[in-house]
């Protein structure tokens, strides 16, 4: 009988760990080095069709990505450069943070070494 309790509480302890993911809202920041304000333009709405994000900003006048995503279980800066398509490789500067608990660095980037 003990035995059966034991496997009864293993069981729920297990079900209850799975049950808790450790989903997070990200963002993500950083500057673009695309010339063309149309590709931006493009660029912004296709990654709003992106069921992973939940806000894409991309700023014409500074060059500038934000982005806010849905709950992920993390982010990581190459999911993040992914989502940028072709111009994954147009961009630098990235931070990449928790919302709400990690501090948005403002912007212009001052000490951005990539």
């Amino acid at each position: 009988m003990k035995i059966f309790f034991f496997l009864v509480f293993i069981f729920f302890a297990v079900f209850n760990g799975a049950a808790q993911q450790n989903n997070s809202v990200y963002f993500g920041q950083c500057l673009l080095d695309i010339e063309s304000n149309e590709e931006i333009v493009e660029l912004e709405a296709t990654m709003r069709q992106n069921p992973l994000l939940k806000i894409v900003r991309l700023d014409l006048n500074t060059k500038r990505a934000f982005i806010i995503t849905n709950s992920l279980d993390g982010l990581t800066e190459e999911q993040f450069s992914s989502w940028f398509s072709e111009y994954g490789d147009s961009i630098r500067c990235v931070q990449i943070g928790v919302n709400g608990v990690d501090a948005v660095k403002p912007y212009p980037f001052v000490d951005c070494n990539n």
